[in-house]
């Protein structure tokens, strides 16, 4: 089969490479269409390293086969494997969990000590099929794709379940103030859902005047220079000075985050409400991480922060029936749909300036 091979930073060819069998208890897939993710920008920047090595059929290959946004048409069934059959379009979340370690056990599977996925430990979906295995099925990360629902609108479900993961975490429903740093991919499908669950006013935050006015035709209130000198008085003034009761990350950026907390008056963080519920959603590059926090203003402004990772069955499940019925829109963000022999040319789309350019997605 044909694959794209990651080969190291800003190399990713492709190539000709052994079709993976069939694990047994799992399925092949061909896959129909994979999404370029800001992980494997990460990945392809050599800034997310990939440590195991891909083989197949025994034979090592010469790099890694990423992607993890897949939705594709079952090739063949292992044995022993019952309710799916040939021809069937599917979705397939990535996360192989061990189900009995202690996060595990307590219900947080996303942080599994023994965490593994497509697209990094197993050979990912830039390629013209890939193998899922037994376990996958088994927790139920491949779902059926609708009658009608397209493979490149399906296999958004992925990064969409992040999205309802980190919004379950923190809770966004009904007449929240929702403050959402950064508004690529990620930070618009965190908008439309905070739309769906009932926020009452949503702002996006980003320095690219592009994804601005797309964050305002999704529905955003406000729509922000993150550059602008008067970025805060003007989110503050938004909210009518009463600052935003959840707050999500959605850039790979240590910036946004000492600016939403390095914004205090007195002893208060100005953009954050009482009781506010903070998320740091995307992952960052290597470096310089560090912030600085008040423990007097957590205190007694009741602020929750925390960090999601990944998401589980049941989030990919929510999202691939929030797109099939059209609660979700993601039609908007898949502004490219490049074949894998252009794959190469994806990743500098993803890239290019200005980011003109929300979700790019492969079919092979």
């Amino acid at each position: 089969m044909n694959a794209a091979v990651l080969m190291g930073p800003g190399r990713i060819e492709l190539i000709e490479v052994p079709r993976p069998p069939c694990p047994e208890g799992g399925l092949l897939i061909k896959v129909a269409a994979c999404g370029v993710c800001g992980s494997d920008i990460r990945a392809y920047h050599g800034r997310k390293q990939i440590k195991e090595k891909h083989v197949i059929a025994g034979q090592v290959l010469p790099g890694h086969i990423i992607g993890h946004e897949i939705a594709g048409v079952v090739e063949a069934v292992g044995s022993g494997v019952m309710g799916f059959r040939p021809g069937e379009l599917v979705t397939v979340a990535p996360s192989l969990t061990c189900g009995t370690c202690d996060a595990c056990c307590r219900g947080q599977s996303t942080v599994c000590r023994s965490y593994q996925a497509l697209g990094w430990q197993y050979l990912g979906g830039f390629a013209e099929y890939v193998a899922v295995p037994a376990r996958l099925l088994h927790d139920g990360s491949v779902n059926r794709i609708p009658e009608g629902v397209s493979a490149w609108k399906a296999c958004l479900a992925e990064p969409l379940a992040c999205a309802i993961h980190a919004q379950d975490v923190i809770g966004i429903g009904p007449g929240d103030s929702v403050l959402v740093l950064g508004g690529g991919p990620m930070g618009c499908l965190n908008l439309l859902l905070a739309r769906q669950r009932g926020a009452s006013l949503i702002a996006v935050v980003d320095p690219n005047a592009c994804r601005r006015d797309q964050a305002k035709a999704l529905g955003a209130n406000l729509a922000v220079d993150s550059n602008a000198p008067d970025m805060v008085q003007v989110l503050l003034d938004g909210t009518r000075g009463q600052g935003f009761s959840a707050v999500i990350f959605a850039v790979s950026s240590i910036k946004a985050i000492r600016d939403v907390f390095g914004a205090m008056e007195g002893e208060s963080y100005r953009l954050l409400a009482p009781g506010a519920r903070v998320n740091v959603f995307s992952g960052l590059d290597p470096g310089d991480t560090s912030m600085t926090l008040d423990a007097r203003a957590l205190f007694y402004q009741g602020i929750s922060i925390f960090g999601s990772v990944n998401s589980t069955p049941r989030h990919n499940a929510q999202a691939l029936h929030l797109i099939a019925r059209g609660a979700i829109d993601v039609t908007p963000l898949v502004t490219a749909r490049l074949p894998l022999s252009r794959v190469a040319d994806a990743f500098q789309l993803v890239l290019s300036r200005p980011r003109v350019h929300q979700k790019v997605v492969i079919e092979p």
